[in-house]
C-alpha cells in the first residue's frame, strides 16, 4: 500500500512539472510574467502538412476560452512558441506575424502599428536561426508593454497594449493563422 500512495505521489509531483507536454515540448501549466502569476489556458500546434512548425502555449491570469474575453482581458499575459522544426531564419516566422496582423486589423490600425511593427521586427535581427527546441515569448506586461525574448533572453520591449492585442489576433483574431491551433489555444 505504501508503494502504491508513494507511486501515486511522485506521478502527481512529475505531472505539475509540466502540465503539458505536445510534440515534444513541455509547457509549464504556471509561469510568473512580472509579478503577475499566471496559468496555462490553452494550447495547441501549428502544423504545416505534416511538419510541427511549432507549439503555442497561452498563458492567462485565469483561465478564458473566448477570444472577445482574452483580447479584453488587460492583465498580464503570455503567448510561448516552442519551435518544432530545424533551423529557419526568423523572418520567416516575422512575415507570418505581420500578415496575421494585416489580415485582422482594418488599415487604419495597421498604420497606428505600422512603426511599431517595424521596431517587432528589428528586434529579431541578432536572431540568426530559431531552431527545434527554441522558445519565444511574447509577455505583456500592463504599464510596460510587449517583452520579446529567446531562449530566456529578453531582445526588446513594444509599447502600447493595442501592439500586443493585435499580436494576439494572429493566433486567436477571427483570420488566425491557423483555426485548430487557435481552438486549441482558447482550451477547446
Amino acid at each position: 500500500m505504501k508503494k502504491l500512495v508513494l507511486g501515486c505521489l511522485l506521478c502527481v509531483m512529475s505531472f505539475s512539472a509540466a502540465a503539458l507536454e505536445m510534440a515534444g515540448a513541455k509547457l509549464e501549466d504556471k509561469v510568473q510574467v512580472g509579478n503577475a502569476p499566471l496559468v496555462l489556458s490553452g494550447a495547441g500546434l501549428r502544423q504545416r502538412f505534416i511538419i510541427k512548425v511549432y507549439v503555442a502555449g497561452l498563458y492567462l491570469g485565469e483561465k478564458k476560452h473566448g477570444a472577445e474575453a482574452v483580447l479584453s482581458d488587460t492583465g498580464a499575459k503570455r503567448l510561448a512558441l516552442h519551435i518544432r522544426t530545424g533551423s529557419v531564419s526568423p523572418d520567416h516566422f516575422l512575415g507570418g506575424i505581420r500578415k496575421g496582423i494585416e489580415k485582422n486589423e482594418s488599415e487604419q490600425t495597421v498604420a497606428t502599428l505600422r512603426e511599431r511593427m517595424n521596431a517587432f521586427d528589428k528586434l529579431f535581427e541578432p536572431v540568426k536561426t530559431v531552431s527545434e527546441g527554441d522558445v519565444m515569448r511574447f509577455d505583456w506586461q500592463p504599464g510596460s508593454g510587449t517583452h520579446v525574448s529567446v531562449n530566456n533572453k529578453e531582445i526588446g520591449i513594444i509599447p502600447g497594449e493595442d501592439f500586443y492585442r493585435a499580436l494576439l489576433k494572429v493566433w486567436i483574431g477571427d483570420k488566425p493563422v491557423d483555426e485548430d491551433l487557435k481552438k486549441g489555444l482558447l482550451g477547446g
